[in-house]
């Protein structure tokens, strides 16, 4: 007998090991775009929080309203919750009802894990879809918003299906990782 393998007992563990490769590379490219969107939400916080400050302080100090700040700050309320959502249900801080966890085993919460992974998974395919097909309305119409910005609509509109499918990314990646049985958020938080 040779002491080479032969191609068949050989795929199944070079198999695993490229799904395994395959599985963290694509967990470490959602890992990356979900920090940029959070990073991308921590900004637009401080930007929301500045805006707002000007706009108390110049109507209430010099008596002299800015235009369009409330308008603003509407759209970026949204852009930052969309940027960050995919952040949050990575590091485990979405919410989550631990009561039915502490009566499962490990099999049972990586089976949970997977079906709630699943559930954001559909929930953001449908926002993206439908965000989409709404900015794209925005823009063949040429849609601007009705306050003092006049702002296309399509670009506040965008906000959604690309916060929407930086979500799906991160629940792609982790619905794979908990059918892989590569761990469950129960030390973290959830979802």
């Amino acid at each position: 007998m040779s002491s080479m393998s032969t191609p068949d007992t050989a795929t199944p563990a070079s198999g695993r090991s490229a799904s395994r490769g395959a599985l963290r590379l694509l967990t470490g490219a959602a890992s990356v775009l979900s920090r940029i969107g959070g990073a991308l939400s921590i900004l637009l916080i401080v930007v929301v929080l500045a805006l707002t400050t000007a706009g108390v302080f110049a109507r209430y100090v010099v008596g002299q309203p800015l235009e369009g700040v409330d308008e603003a700050c509407g759209f970026m309320v949204v852009a930052m919750v969309m940027a960050g959502a995919a952040e949050a249900l990575r590091t485990g801080h979405h919410i989550r009802i631990d009561l039915i966890m502490g009566f499962v085993g490990p099999r049972g919460r990586r089976w949970l894990d997977a079906w709630s992974n699943l559930a954001v998974l559909v929930v953001a395919v449908l926002l993206a879809r439908t965000g989409w097909h709404t900015a794209m309305f925005s823009y063949d119409f040429d849609a601007f918003s009705p306050g003092q910005l006049e702002l296309p609509m399509w670009i506040p509109q965008a906000t959604l299906p690309i916060g929407a499918a930086l979500l799906g990314i991160v629940a792609f990646a982790k619905l794979l990782a908990a059918l892989a049985g590569d761990g469950t958020d129960e030390t973290r938080g959830g979802h």
